[in-house]
């Protein structure tokens, strides 16, 4: 039997009654709960009381329920009550330790939801669980699952762990967990790997895709199954239902049939950036594992003179055959060398590559996975090289000073002969003077006069006694100060490939006498060999581009000049400053390659002894040469990465302007004018027509009565073109 109480403090709310009985057989009290229009406050604490939890209730949870229960409830069942009133008033019940926080349900993402890891959370109470997949992309899902979810909860994809976490209320996540497990067809798990013998495994899975519905997915449309390609091993790998693999299985063994046409395992490649005979060798010795060497054939390896091209389309394959390399094949059995040039090729592992230089491209003939292989390396190498601008500077300083003086003496009978006081420190020695003029050779007393250096002053004077004697004496006086300043700065400059060498040479090509030999009509014409060398400013390197903007460059660089006044062809002197290194630079750093500081000073003295030691007197007898000569040489170089088109104009723009600086254009007149502003605009400036050029003709002539029309001039592009 069942007693009933009624909670009299419910009637100051405006309550229905809160009906509480004892089971007279179980003992346990049960309540039930019948409120309409009842304060939600109010409501929370008569849970409070019956359930014993501690409730945190945010202010903003406010409003009125009603709640009709007709049989008994324990505590949990009320729990349950409440959870679900709160759920249709708009407010979550989130535990937090002892304590369970009250809230409006837009508030409840940052509150901190309980994990669920165990998944013993039921109807309305906010948890959150982490759900795995083993079939399906996580986030393939979350578009689906979306719209079912309020706007509360909170839906995310782990792509790493291929995982989907869900936060919602218990009841919402078990339906949800239902719909996804069902999607990813959890359970059927089973895998298996079908072999493929004449196709590629992306190709057969591109036919599958086409073949299924959606065509854009690895998981043909309507099955649980999914496709993956493994290129090393060329096998499809099949994930799911019994079922569904069997099908696809039949399918992929219906698609992979060797080709109808054996010319289906050709393919040219048209190269966009590498040279097909660079990468023609390449995939040479990828192919025959050996060393290749372009240039040369072994012609103990060429066990057929077929030409490669009727070799491919036979389907002639040798597998045991050795690496060929020619340099030509003849196309049309005629011997054209430059045909032979421009096509290479090589035969070896049932691969035949040949190149074609003229047009850039190669022809490929394999299986399909060797065919892959070489399409894949060939991807990788034809990639645009970056270019670089390499900038050197040679700059020299130099100074000389030279002070010279001295006296030199002759006298005496010529028919006797003749004392002579002479030095050589100061130029031209007086004894060549006087022994040139002595043998009457005037051409050696021209070049002896000529080779004077400085200032001089000659004093003589020849008589002749009554005897017929002949009597001379004279004097040469030679001063010189002398003080040189040279300043040389050199700024070669070019731009090459990523590892190509580049060259340029600014300067004269000099010819130098190598050999002499005289013709058999005499030594007045001899026949002479002369070897030309370049004089001038050189300047050669090989740029390699690092990581980071790094650049390792192999420089050559040289200033070469003629010395003024130092000879003939036959004995020409020229200066020579050169330098080779290899170096590590920044890109757009200038760094200093080397150079040379001298300085040389010396003094030369040469006198009469004893005489040349008085004071005063002794300047008539010495003759003194001093000379100091510095040096100063240093040459710099500037690398500069161009990796782009947009660089690459930028660059000519910024050299252009350094010419357009200097406005060294000329009209028509031989006056200057000034180049167009954009260095495009140079190859879109019209060429002036001179007066004298003729007018093109602007009428049809007539044809004279003999029937032949006369020449007229040819029309082309606006100007006239002689006839």
């Amino acid at each position: 039997m069942a007693f009933i109480t009624n909670r009299m403090h419910l009637a100051a709310f405006a309550l229905a009654p809160l009906v509480a009985a004892v089971s007279s057989v179980a003992y346990a009290q049960t309540w039930k709960i019948n409120l309409r229009d009842a304060d939600l406050t109010a409501f929370i604490n008569e849970v409070a009381d019956i359930t014993g939890k501690n409730f945190a209730v945010d202010p903003r949870v406010r409003g009125n329920v009603t709640v009709i229960s007709n049989k008994p409830l324990n505590k949990a069942e009320v729990y349950d009550l409440f959870l679900g009133v709160l759920n249709v008033n708009g407010v979550v019940a989130v535990p937090s330790g002892n304590t369970i926080k009250i809230m409006p349900d837009s508030n409840v993402k940052g509150s901190g939801i309980p994990y669920d890891s165990k998944q013993h959370a039921r109807g309305d109470q906010i948890v959150t669980r982490v759900l795995w997949l083993d079939n399906t992309n996580a986030n393939d899902l979350i578009p689906a699952l979306r719209p079912l979810m309020p706007q509360y909860a909170h839906l995310s994809a782990v792509s790493g762990t291929n995982a989907i976490i869900i936060s919602d209320r218990a009841s919402n996540i078990y339906q949800l967990e239902s719909i996804i497990r069902n999607l990813d067809g959890t359970g059927q798990n089973d895998i298996e790997a079908v072999g493929l013998q004449s196709s590629q495994a992306e190709e057969i899975i591109k036919l599958l895709e086409t073949m299924s519905a959606t065509g854009s997915s690895k998981d043909l449309a309507g099955s649980r199954v999914r496709i993956i390609a493994d290129n090393r091993t060329n096998r499809i790998i099949l994930k799911g239902d019994l079922a569904t693999r069997k099908r696809i299985r039949r399918m992929v063994e219906m698609l992979d049939v060797p080709p109808a046409d054996r010319l289906n395992g050709l393919k040219v490649f048209r190269l966009k950036y590498a040279s097909a005979k660079n990468l023609s060798d390449i995939l040479q010795g990828l192919v025959s594992g050996k060393a290749v060497n372009s240039n040369t054939s072994d012609a103990s390896n060429n066990t057929s003179n077929q030409n490669p091209i009727s070799s491919i389309l036979s389907g002639s394959n040798d597998q045991s055959s050795n690496g060929i390399s020619t340099p030509g094949i003849n196309l049309n059995s005629s011997n054209n060398n430059k045909d032979q040039q421009n096509i290479s090729s090589f035969s070896a592992n049932g691969v035949s590559i040949i190149a074609d230089n003229s047009q850039n491209a190669l022809v490929v003939k394999a299986e399909p996975q060797l065919m892959r292989e070489i399409e894949t390396a060939i991807q990788q190498l034809d990639v645009r090289r970056q270019q670089v601008l390499i900038e050197a500077a040679i700059i020299e300083v130099a100074g000389n000073d030279a002070d010279q003086l001295g006296v030199q003496w002759a006298l005496g009978d010529l028919s006797h002969g003749i004392g002579v006081l002479s030095f050589d420190n100061v130029g031209t020695s007086l004894a060549n003077l006087v022994g040139s003029f002595l043998s009457d050779d005037k051409k050696g007393l021209a070049n002896a006069a000529a080779s004077i250096t400085g200032g001089g002053f000659a004093l003589g004077k020849v008589e002749t006694g009554s005897d017929g004697s002949r009597k001379a004496y004279g004097a040469l006086i030679q001063a010189l100060k002398r003080n040189t300043n040279s300043n040389l700065l050199s700024t070669p400059s070019i731009v090459t490939m990523d590892n190509e060498e580049a060259y340029i040479v600014v300067g004269q090509n000099v010819p130098f006498v190598t050999g002499s030999v005289s013709t058999q009509g005499g030594t007045a014409n001899p026949y002479t060999s002369i070897q030309r060398k370049d004089v001038g400013v050189t300047l050669k390197v090989v740029p390699h581009i690092g990581e980071g903007g790094t650049v390792r460059l192999e420089v050559e660089q040289e200033v070469s000049a003629v010395e003024q006044n130092k000879g003939q062809a036959q004995d020409l002197v020229t200066s020579k400053r050169a330098i080779k290194t290899s170096i590590l630079a920044e890109h757009g750093q200038t760094i200093v390659l080397g150079g040379l500081i001298s300085d040389n000073s010396a003094y030369s003295k040469q006198s009469v002894p004893g005489l040349g030691a008085i004071p005063g007197l002794g300047r008539l007898f010495r003759s003194d040469a001093k000379q100091n000569e510095k040096r100063n040489l240093l040459v710099f170089i500037h690398p500069t990465i161009v990796g782009n088109d947009q660089s690459v104009q930028e660059l000519s723009q910024q050299r252009y302007n350094q010419l357009y600086s200097l406005q060294l254009a000329m009209d028509k007149d031989g006056s200057f004018a000034k180049l167009p502003e954009n260095v495009n605009d140079i190859y879109q400036q019209r060429i002036p027509v001179t007066q004298s050029a003729p007018k093109p003709p602007t009428t049809f002539q007539k044809v004279p009565s003999g029937g032949v029309m006369p020449a007229a001039p040819i029309q082309h592009n606006g100007g006239t073109l002689p006839k």
